[in-house]
């Protein structure tokens, strides 16, 4: 039995226990996040306009900035199993804070902002903490195959939080049940995902050289990764493909959320849209991550990989624009953000382990967060221009629509273009002083089951 399940996930048996134990903990953050979010999303389109939507966007990527520069700073100076436990512990911390926020009405302006603004931040900035932890766990040569299983389980985390978003609604409706109990059922998970992490992790010594640099600045870390990202061309083109990734995803997003919310009569309803359709899409997360990329990804060349994800933004940007209905919005939102999470983000994380262990941490969070943010904003204030133009009546509705979901496929044929850029100079990068293939075995050598 445990030899099929080893064969199916792709695992060696050595392998085994701390590969799961990560599985376990991005289950249970993805588990958190989802069941925030959709309930932060919902409330915020149902109560304030969805039309709002990009201003809070822009206010949560600044914050989420910030709080990734601050991130930055401390992620390769200080051991990353540390950096998880105090995440894990504060964001258990807020959670029953936020709790208080909605036990005593606060205003709808404030709860729902904040209650999306903490998912975000735990969305941007945990994933960071796991995967240069998993980094730290795993060999260059072992991720291509061990982090496509990892990261299945934020797939299931992702499945269990959205579906339990959508069982909410009916408990809603026929018992006294609210936000209230969610928070402190949040807090309980999050403290027992830190004690199962702690004793998982008791006696194994991660061999990870730490940034000696003591008094590094925000300013240096940025620099840092600038460096990289301004002289290895492939570093370059990864980072340009990210932005473009990050403008096309904003632009689906807000499509589809719009769709929505003009098919929908109340925020509950909304809610269990939202949570069924991100369910179905994370169980075909799970599908397209357990028998496809898993196998897939480790028989092609790392360069080679890249192509999947400017090809599916190109269609699922021309789906949106040509079908204009709620099963096009969603069609094209699971065909991006499916190959986003199931394929793009395992490659970017293999590639990733090419930098020294001392400054993996930091180039690998300054790539992931800093130019979908930067793309993010770009996006909304696109938005805010078109809809600004809605409300004066300069263009109407549908042209705004038309008018974004065109720049969405603009952007998409630009990032084939980039790919083929990187193709090209994939080979002379792996030549740069900067990355060094990493020759260390896996911390799992020597360790008894």
């Amino acid at each position: 039995m445990k030899e099929r399940f080893l064969a199916l996930v792709n695992l060696k048996p050595e392998e085994l226990r701390l590969a799961f134990s990560l599985w376990v903990l991005i289950a249970i953050n993805t588990f958190v996040l989802e069941l925030a979010d959709v309930v932060a999303t919902a409330g915020f389109a149902s109560n304030l306009g969805v039309d709002r939507i990009p201003w809070l966007w822009i206010v949560t990527t600044f914050i989420t900035i910030l709080a990734a520069g601050f991130y930055l700073v401390f992620i390769d100076r200080y051991p990353r199993l540390q950096l998880v436990t105090w995440l894990l512990t504060g964001l258990a911390i807020l959670y029953l804070l936020l709790e208080f926020l909605f036990a005593f009405n606060a205003p709808i302006w404030l709860t729902y902002p904040t209650l999306y603004l903490l998912a975000d931040q735990q969305f941007m900035i945990l994933p960071l903490a796991f995967w240069a932890l998993a980094s730290d766990v795993f060999a260059v040569t072992e991720s291509k195959r061990v982090f496509p299983f990892i990261a299945s389980g934020a797939v299931i985390g992702g499945l269990l939080g959205n579906g339990a978003a959508a069982l909410v609604t009916y408990l809603a409706e026929k018992y006294t049940f609210g936000l209230t109990q969610i928070f402190i059922a949040i807090a309980i998970v999050l403290i027992g995902s830190v004690l199962y992490l702690r004793i998982m992790f008791n006696n194994v010594t991660l061999r990870t050289r730490q940034s000696r640099e003591e008094n590094a600045s925000l300013s240096e870390t940025i620099k840092i990764g600038m460096d990289y990202f301004l002289n290895i061309p492939l570093f370059k083109a990864v980072g340009i493909l990210m932005f473009l990734a990050g403008l096309v995803l904003t632009l689906l997003e807000f499509n589809f959320l719009s769709v929505i919310d003009n098919s929908v009569t109340s925020d509950l309803e909304f809610q269990r849209f939202l949570g069924y359709y991100k369910a179905v899409q994370t169980f075909g997360l799970l599908l397209f991550q357990w028998l496809i990329t898993s196998r897939v990804l480790s028989k092609i060349h790392l360069k080679e990989s890249f192509s999947v994800f400017p090809a599916s933004l190109a269609i699922a940007s021309g789906l949106a624009l040509y079908l204009p209905s709620l099963f096009g919005a969603a069609s094209a939102r699971f065909i991006a953000r499916t190959v986003y999470s199931a394929w793009d983000d395992p490659a970017r994380k293999a590639l990733q382990g090419l930098v020294p262990d001392e400054k993996r941490g930091r180039i690998s969070a300054f790539m992931d967060s800093y130019f979908i943010t930067t793309a993010t904003v770009i996006g909304c204030i696109v938005l805010i221009i078109l809809f600004a133009l809605v409300a004066s009546g300069a263009i109407s509705r549908e042209m705004a629509v038309v008018i974004y979901l065109g720049i969405a496929i603009a952007a998409s044929v630009l990032a084939v273009l980039v790919f083929v850029y990187l193709r090209k100079v994939y080979d002379t990068s792996m030549l740069n002083y900067r990355l060094t293939r990493s020759k260390r075995k896996s911390v799992l050598d020597g360790i008894e089951f």
